[in-house]
């Protein structure tokens, strides 16, 4: 199989940072990301939910201009996570309409395994040439090994070129279940991490055990709500690498 790229950034070989970016209509925040060390950025969408669509699109396309890093797209859901609770978030139609309607100039879109629009949004994406991440969110802990290893299989066989697995790990057994599961890599590419107190020790972690992408956020505070539980800063995450003597 030819390999999965994010615009110009082959994904798999080595971890990918992706800074998280909250507020797409604002190009200061992809400057950021530049100066931040990111490979990747991606637009979370479901922070703009409940303004109209057009300006939604609108918004996106002017990322895209700014040419600085190839973009992800996502819209994620209230029950996955998401920042919005209304608009175009909570209502399947509309969503499904607006990730058809942002395929076209955005490199990737990342859609939740559970989502019922995941089947119509991972073929628009591979109709326009771009990867499709799907992925899979767990906000109290983390399942078994062997349920992890079918969650990640799951979402290669739904469509996903990547396949993302965040769980919640309160204590060692459960992130050593994260780490086993990239260690045994039951599908490629394939990003695994953990949310909540030990999120920046589960990406190090990650980090040795090769998850092909490291989520961020971006200097100047975080997001209310966050993009995820504990989520670090990319500049927590460069400086522990750092620290780690990793590259």
């Amino acid at each position: 199989m030819p390999p999965v790229r994010i615009g110009r950034v082959k994904i798999g070989d080595s971890p990918r940072l992706v800074a998280v970016i909250t507020a797409p209509q604002n190009a200061a925040q992809l400057a950021q990301a530049v100066a931040s060390g990111a490979d990747i950025a991606e637009l979370r969408l479901d922070y703009m939910s409940s303004m109209p669509e057009d300006r939604i699109v609108q918004a996106v396309r002017r990322a895209v201009q700014a040419g600085r890093l190839p973009l992800i797209a996502t819209i994620r859901t209230p029950r996955e996570g998401g920042a919005g609770r209304d608009g175009v978030a909570a209502d399947e139609k509309r969503r499904e309409a607006l990730f058809k309607a942002i395929i076209p100039f955005v490199q990737a879109v990342d859609v939740e395994l559970s989502s019922p629009i995941l089947s119509e949004v991972a073929d628009a994406g591979h109709k326009q040439g771009i990867p499709v991440i799907v992925s899979y969110h767990h906000f109290h802990s983390t399942p078994s090994l062997s349920r992890l290893k079918s969650l990640a299989m799951l979402c290669k066989a739904k469509g996903g070129d990547v396949a993302k697995i965040i769980t919640t790990a309160k204590t060692p057994i459960e992130m050593i279940r994260l780490l086993s599961l990239l260690h045994e890599r039951p599908c490629h590419p394939l990003a695994a991490f953990a949310m909540g107190k030990h999120a920046l020790l589960s990406r190090l972690m990650a980090f040795f055990f090769q998850s092909s992408l490291l989520y961020g956020t971006l200097p100047g505070g975080r997001s209310h709500p966050a993009p995820a539980p504990g989520i670090p800063s990319l500049a927590e995450l460069k400086a522990v690498f750092k620290q780690f003597r990793l590259p």
